[in-house]
């Protein structure tokens, strides 16, 4: 088994671990790390998988030279799991079970659906539908399988939010407003937010890692205030979606979603840290969408967040999933199906160690 991963930093306890990624295998261990390529000359934040265990918070860095690094936190046995991930399950854990791999990840379940969802797949309800599809006689399942993973994924890995906009744009206020808590400072003196804080609240059966950016603006005057933009730009690259605030009268506060790379955005107008007058509409125009006043409506401006957000991403409002069913709970078994819908059954054996 091949190595995807090459420590280039001395070994033992360090401030920070350099691992080089194996450009023959750069593509298999970015999808084993859960990363995505980063293009040359630009550095990622990043948090580096183990299955759906994040094992840290550090930078995939392209090279000038075209290679691609990864700077973590230098604890050897942090560095060893990143080693051993990158190369694939190891022995110990190739011989799991289905049944066991999934009972193993019960307690970092995020939410209650995510906990019962691998509770069923520890009783062996995934592993009965692999036997069924593999022997043609569950016609279907296998598309089903990957339609609802595409979904209930979000119940194991909460989807990523990132909070940006101009200064006082009103970030921080939804942000507390979105984890039901004052974790964040907000004022009206522009530039207080000065680092990505993160906190974690829910959108209907959906759990979410907010994370509140440094406003926007030229010639910040303080160098902290600058590095808290450029901590923005890192945290956008492993977003799942970008919530742009834009205040109310900015003429680009249409509404309409647009994208930032790979990440896509949605824009939202929002009235900002002053509450103002009622809400006001602007008639003849379908892509407006009336300015979100946190501190006037909160109710209404989480139902707007709420509807927007599930909307972009294509997620249903509620979701029920029947007991004792069959649902993936792991990348590699959705890779496996698409492999076996391909014609190759392999990898669904390897998973049944068949």
């Amino acid at each position: 088994m091949g190595n995807g991963l090459d420590l280039i930093t001395p070994p033992g306890p360090g401030g920070v671990a350099v691992l080089r990624l194996n450009d023959s295998m750069r593509k298999e261990t970015l999808a084993r790390l859960g990363l995505s390529e980063v293009p040359r000359g630009t550095a990622r934040l990043v948090r580096p998988r183990s299955g759906e265990e994040v094992l840290d918070e550090g930078l995939l860095v392209g090279c000038p030279d075209g290679s691609l690094e990864l700077h973590v936190h230098g604890s050897p046995v942090l560095v060893q799991r990143l080693l051993d991930g990158a190369a694939g399950p190891d022995p110990v854990e190739k011989g799991k079970s289905l049944e066991a791999l999934a009972q193993e990840r019960v307690p970092g379940a995020p939410c209650s659906s995510g906990a019962r969802l691998l509770l069923d797949q520890g009783d062996g309800c995934l592993h009965k539908a692999f036997e069924g599809i593999l022997a043609g006689t569950a016609d279907g399942l296998a598309q089903e399988l990957l339609d609802h993973w595409r979904v209930q994924r979000y119940w194991l890995q909460p989807m990523r939010i990132v909070l940006v906009g101009q200064v006082n744009a009103g970030k921080s206020t939804l942000f507390n407003l979105m984890i039901g808590e004052e974790h964040a400072l907000t004022s009206s003196e522009a530039g207080t937010t000065r680092d990505a804080v993160l906190g974690r609240g829910h959108l209907g059966p959906w759990p979410v890692d907010w994370i509140d950016t440094a406003g926007e603006r030229a010639n910040a005057p303080l160098a902290v205030e600058r590095a808290g933009q450029e901590q923005a730009r890192q945290a956008i690259g492993g977003a799942d979606l970008i919530l742009r605030l834009v205040p109310e009268g900015d003429p680009d506060s249409t509404g309409s979603p647009c994208s930032a790379g790979d990440v896509p955005e949605l824009l939202i107008p929002s009235r900002g840290d002053q509450s103002a007058a009622p809400l006001g509409h602007r008639s003849g125009d379908p892509n407006f969408f009336k300015p979100i006043d946190v501190l006037a409506d909160p109710m209404m401006a989480r139902e707007t967040i709420r509807a927007r957000v599930l909307g972009a991403l294509e997620l249903p409002i509620k979701w029920r999933r029947g007991s004792r069913q069959a649902a993936l709970f792991d990348e590699a078994q959705a890779l496996a199906l698409r492999a076996w819908r391909a014609g190759n059954s392999q990898p669904l054996l390897d998973l049944l160690h068949i």
